[in-house]
């Protein structure tokens, strides 16, 4: 007889983030879509390819919600992550250089996609090179992790200021992911109206911008904003506000040792 049922279940471990985009929470013809983050991760699974380093893969994972805020604040380049997620399938426009494809009527190309949504996290060490990046910046003072020290003192008050961050839509970026604002026919705010209330296109970049207006922390937007240059590490004070979150250019992660460099990341 069989079972009319099926299970799955998907685990990750010591995957590396190589970048991640935040899309806000927005609605979709009336129904309410939360914020969600995604994440572009590499790892390097054991094999004999590239001769003896292992095969890299690289893998999309999305985080909703809350969880989806932390992930954009938290998720440095190359930072290294575990976690379990539920595989989910479902309909995505096919787009070339940014652009939907559609057939010769008109009609826009769909394909079945498989996505991953994180139901359980754990965060694991960051990337050397981005330490690196962020002490030569003058974003992290250099004694950052000697306990005691006023450099570890400054960097753990700065850690409680990005944590307290909100998420501001006049910026291109939140945290350490590129900012998408949600657009088509049927956009609008993310609201507590009923489902099938009608919207305007746009409404929601527009009920956004207006939030931010209003929003007291928007001013720590530059938090987030890539320093122009790298500047000589100051004394361990707490860092400005305006270099807060930035590394000094989106750069690749440099390779563990016994971890193969991606390839096309």
């Amino acid at each position: 007889m069989g079972s009319a049922r099926s299970i799955q279940s998907s685990s990750f471990g010591g995957l590396r983030v190589a970048s991640n985009n935040y899309f806000p929470a927005h609605s979709k013809n009336g129904k309410n879509v939360s914020q969600r983050c995604t994440i572009n991760a590499f790892m390097n699974i054991a094999d004999r390819s590239n001769d003896g380093q292992g095969r890299n893969d690289v893998i999309q994972l999305t985080a909703w919600g809350k969880l989806g805020d932390t992930c954009a604040k938290s998720m440095s380049p190359g930072k290294e992550f575990n976690c379990n997620a539920k595989l989910k399938t479902y309909e995505a426009r096919v787009f070339h250089n940014d652009q939907p494809i559609t057939a010769p009527d008109g009609t826009l190309i769909m394909v079945r996609k498989v996505g991953f949504s994180i139901t359980e996290l754990t965060f694991g060490d960051e990337s050397a090179k981005h330490i690196a990046n962020e002490i030569q910046a003058g974003i992290r003072p250099p004694d950052w992790n000697m306990v005691g020290s006023a450099g570890y003192v400054a960097w753990r008050e700065l850690l409680k200021r990005r944590n307290a961050l909100v998420f501001d839509p006049t910026q291109p970026v939140f945290g350490y992911a590129k900012v998408i604002l949600p657009q088509g026919p049927g956009i609008g705010a993310y609201t507590p109206q009923p489902v099938g209330m009608t919207t305007t296109p746009g409404a929601v970049e527009a009920a956004v911008m207006t939030a931010a207006a209003g929003n007291p922390a928007a001013v720590n937007a530059a938090l987030f904003q890539p320093v122009s240059a790298p500047a000589v590490a100051p004394a361990p004070v707490a860092a400005p506000a305006t270099v807060m979150f930035a590394p000094p250019a989106a750069v690749a992660p440099a390779p563990a040792a016994g971890f193969a460099a991606p390839t096309g990341v």
